[in-house]
């Protein structure tokens, strides 16, 4: 059994929204690097990894890039994600509203 994942940062959110509107979050260790998406970029391959289990795939997601309106990256605190996942009345450790998993970005 592997060791889990400890979440550093700096993080950050990807945001994947597609032309019919519909959006995907993914939280990343490694900003997007605009210079790997070429021309002939034709997919983006996110895979999401259990923290607990970093060696566990969970979600592999590929994504058609002509269905993208955009892909960013924005920087994030573990401030900020401990606090929008919050709901109200509810009380929990900030371990337990840490994101569960971490993703991956690869393009072909």
């Amino acid at each position: 059994m592997s060791e889990g994942l400890q979440i550093r940062e700096p993080l950050y959110k990807l945001l994947v929204r597609f032309g019919n509107g519909e959006t995907n979050n993914y939280i990343l260790t490694d900003p997007l690097d605009a210079r790997l998406i070429t021309p002939e970029t034709r997919y983006v391959v996110v895979t999401s990894f259990l923290r607990e289990s970093p060696s566990e795939c969970t979600d592999v997601t590929v994504i058609n890039v002509r269905d993208l309106t955009f892909i960013r990256t924005e920087r994030v605190t573990l401030d900020q994600l401990t606090g929008e996942r919050r709901m109200a009345g509810l009380r929990a450790s900030s371990d337990d509203r840490l994101p569960k998993t971490l993703a991956q970005l690869k393009f072909i």
